[in-house]
C-alpha cells in the first residue's frame, strides 16, 4: 500500500493524473461500485461497457436506479438483453476513476469476450489530450490485465459541444492519438462520431440535447453503427447495419423537448388518465400538434387549442395523447407501453410523421405509420381510425418541407385501404388561395394558432359527426 501510494505521488508530480487510479467519495459513487462488482461475481458474462455517464445512461445491468439510466434501455435490450452483458459506466467519471474500479473488483468473476471501452470526455479541461490519450490507454491495458480473454473495442470519444469548439478541438486530437496507439496495441480502434452529427458537423438536439450526453435516438445511432465490429467480435451475426434498419419502426423513448416538459412524466400521466377513464370514446395521438390541442391531460404551456378542444371534444370523452417532437418510433413505443390498454375508443384520430421528415424517407415514415395503425387494431380492433395527412408546413408552396409533406401525404392515403382505416386530407384548409399559410393559422408555419386549431377541428367534425353523433351529444368525464 505504501509503496502503491509513493507510485501514485511521482505520477502525480509528473502532472498526469488521469493515469493515477483514485476513487471518489460520494455515496452513490461508491453504491454503484459495489452493485458492479456483486453483479460481476456472479458471472455469465460475455459483454462488458466500461466508461462514465454516457455509458452508464445506456441502461442493463447492474440497475442502481438513477432517473437518468433509461435513456437507452430499448436499445439495450434490443442489442444486448440476450448478449449477458454488463455496464460498467458510472456517471462523471474520468479516467483515473475507471482505474481504480477496474483494481477494485469490477471485472472479478467474469470472462468477457468483448469490453466496449468509452472513456475521457470527462477529463477534457482538466488534461490534454496526449493526457487524456494516456488515461485511456491505461484503461484498455487494466481492461487486458483483469479479464484476459476479453477483446478490446476501444471507442473514440464521442464528439461534445459545438463544431468550433474547445471540447470539440479536444476531443479530435485524443481520438487522433488513440487511433494511432491502437494500431501497434493490437487493441480495435472504431471511430463513430460522424454518426451523431449533422451535415455541418453539429450535434443535433434530438441525438444529444446538450451536446455531450445521447437520448434514445443517440443511444440507437451508437448501437447501429458498432454492431458490425461488434457482432464480428463477438462471433455472433450482426442484428441490424446502418442500411437495414428503418428508425421510424423501432419503438423508443424520447427527450427532445426536455426543456418544455418531461416527456416520461407526460406517459405516465397518460397511463394515469387512460385507467381513471376506461369509457373513453375518442383518443388523439400525435406529436406537439396535437398536444398543443389541450385535451386532458393537459398541464404544459401552449396549449394554443384549448378553446376549440373545449368547444368540440369537452362532451364526447376525448383524450389528448400528444407528444411534443414525437416521431413514429416514439408513439409505436407509448402504444406498447399502456397507452391504449383498458379502454375500447370508438375513434383514434392519428396526425403523426412531420418530425420524421427530416430523418426519413417519406417510404421509412409510411411503414412507420403503418406499424402504428396494425398496434392500434391489435389493441383496440373494433376501432375507427381517422388518419389524417400530415399538415403543410413552411410559409409559401415552392418552400421544400411543404414540397416533402405532399409526398409523405402521398404515401399515406394509401393506408386508406386498411380495415377500419379512413383517410382525410385538411392540409388545403390551412392555405390562403396563393398556397401560403398565414402567420394567422400558423404563427412558425408549422403549429396551428388558436384559429388554425378552429379550422382542423371544422375540417374533421362532419366525419366525427358521423361515427360519434353530432357535436354536443354525450356527457363529460
Amino acid at each position: 500500500m505504501v509503496l502503491a501510494f509513493a507510485a501514485a505521488v511521482v505520477l502525480l508530480q509528473q502532472g498526469n493524473d488521469a493515469i493515477v487510479p483514485v476513487s471518489r467519495s460520494d455515496a452513490g459513487w461508491m453504491n454503484r461500485h459495489g452493485a458492479m462488482v456483486t453483479r460481476a461475481m456472479k458471472g455469465n458474462v460475455d459483454l462488458v461497457f466500461v466508461g462514465d455517464s454516457i455509458t452508464h445512461a445506456f441502461g442493463g445491468e447492474p440497475d442502481t436506479g438513477e432517473n437518468f439510466a433509461n435513456r437507452g434501455m430499448d436499445t439495450w435490450n434490443t442489442f444486448y438483453g440476450d448478449r449477458h452483458a454488463l455496464n460498467l459506466g458510472i456517471s462523471g467519471d474520468h479516467t483515473q476513476h475507471v482505474l481504480w474500479r477496474l483494481d477494485n473488483g469490477e471485472l472479478a468473476g467474469t470472462k468477457p469476450k468483448v469490453a466496449v471501452v468509452m472513456i475521457g470526455t470527462n477529463n477534457v479541461g482538466s488534461n490534454t489530450p496526449a493526457q487524456i490519450a494516456e488515461g485511456v490507454e491505461a484503461v484498455c491495458a487494466k481492461v487486458k490485465q483483469k479479464a484476459p480473454s476479453a477483446k478490446v473495442l476501444l471507442l473514440a470519444i464521442f464528439p461534445r459541444g459545438k463544431a468550433d469548439s474547445a471540447e470539440r478541438k479536444a476531443v479530435k486530437e485524443t481520438n487522433e492519438l488513440l487511433a494511432a496507439w491502437a494500431k501497434t496495441a493490437k487493441t480495435t480502434f472504431l471511430d463513430i462520431g460522424k454518426v451523431f452529427l449533422d451535415a455541418n458537423g453539429e450535434i443535433p438536439t434530438d441525438v444529444m440535447p446538450d451536446q455531450l450526453h445521447p437520448f434514445a435516438f443517440g443511444y440507437r445511432k451508437w448501437a447501429m453503427a458498432m454492431e458490425p465490429t461488434l457482432a464480428k467480435m463477438l462471433g455472433r451475426k450482426p442484428k441490424t447495419t446502418d442500411s437495414a434498419l428503418n428508425s421510424a419502426l423501432v419503438p423508443v423513448t424520447q427527450n427532445r423537448d426536455y426543456q418544455s416538459y418531461d416527456w416520461m412524466n407526460r406517459h405516465r400521466a397518460v397511463l394515469a388518465e387512460v385507467k381513471s377513464h376506461p369509457k373513453t370514446d375518442l383518443v388523439f395521438m400525435g406529436d406537439s400538434i396535437t398536444h398543443r390541442f389541450g385535451g386532458p391531460p393537459s398541464n404544459e404551456n401552449l396549449l394554443m387549442g384549448k378553446a376549440a378542444w373545449d368547444e368540440f371534444y369537452g362532451k364526447r370523452n376525448a383524450l389528448d395523447l400528444g407528444f411534443g417532437w414525437d416521431r413514429t418510433e416514439n408513439v409505436l413505443w407509448r402504444i406498447e407501453n399502456g397507452e391504449l390498454n383498458g379502454i375500447q375508443p370508438k375513434v383514434v384520430v392519428l396526425n403523426i410523421g412531420t418530425n420524421n421528415l427530416g430523418l426519413n424517407t417519406t417510404e421509412e415514415i409510411r411503414a412507420g405509420v403503418a406499424a402504428i395503425i396494425r398496434e392500434i387494431r391489435e389493441r383496440v380492433p373494433k376501432t375507427r381510425i381517422l388518419l389524417l395527412g400530415v399538415f403543410p408546413r413552411g410559409q409559401n408552396p415552392d418552400d421544400p418541407m411543404r414540397i416533402k409533406v405532399t409526398a409523405l401525404n402521398k404515401q399515406l392515403a394509401a393506408l386508406d385501404k386498411t380495415p377500419n382505416v379512413t383517410y382525410l386530407d385538411l392540409g388545403a384548409k390551412f392555405l390562403e388561395p396563393d398556397g401560403a399559410i398565414s402567420a394567422e393559422v400558423m404563427n412558425d408555419y408549422l403549429h396551428p394558432t388558436e384559429k388554425g386549431y378552429r379550422i382542423w377541428a371544422e375540417g374533421m367534425e362532419p366525419t366525427l359527426s358521423q361515427w360519434l353523433g353530432k357535436l354536443g351529444i354525450g356527457p363529460r368525464f
